[in-house]
């Protein structure tokens, strides 16, 4: 789990969430209230499905040409947009006690890369936990190979 966390506030700026999640080199941001509290997360995909057209749109028209440079261009119409607008509210986590096999579990059969890790005794953002997390720490405890 990385205890460096980068979390958003719900009023964060599309612009600002971006440029957190580029710097930073993550895929996913838990969007938290004043006490830490989760109340979603925002990861590069949902990011970039505002500017895509939905699925039903599509097969509606499905012979139509899209013009895929105007839906570039969308990304200056989503300025306004902010963390609450976009943010995922069913947020799959896990908690810091949580054996590791069960949070990978949990992450495969959702389709997850990661997981917001949740303290046990007030419910607060104290990690995330991804994919790449488990398989250093399973391989670097069970096979003791020298880097």
């Amino acid at each position: 789990m990385s205890k460096k966390l980068t979390v958003v506030k719900p009023d964060t700026t599309l612009r600002e969430l971006w440029k957190s999640i580029f710097s930073h080199h993550i895929n996913a941001v838990p969007v938290v209230d004043k006490k830490q509290k989760l109340l979603g997360i925002i990861s590069k995909e949902d990011m970039l499905k505002l500017l895509y057209p939905n699925y039903e749109g599509m097969m509606e028209d499905l012979f139509t040409n899209y013009d895929f440079e105007s839906m570039e261009d969308r990304i200056h119409e989503l300025n306004e947009k902010k963390a609450r607008d976009i943010m995922g509210k069913r947020v799959v986590f896990t908690r810091e006690d949580t054996p590791v096999m069960r949070a990978l579990s949990r992450m495969i059969a959702r389709r997850l890369n990661q997981l917001p890790v949740l303290s046990r005794k007030n419910d607060t953002v104290v990690g995330m936990v991804t994919k790449g997390d488990i398989f250093r720490a399973l391989f670097k405890k069970h096979l003791r190979l020298t880097p």
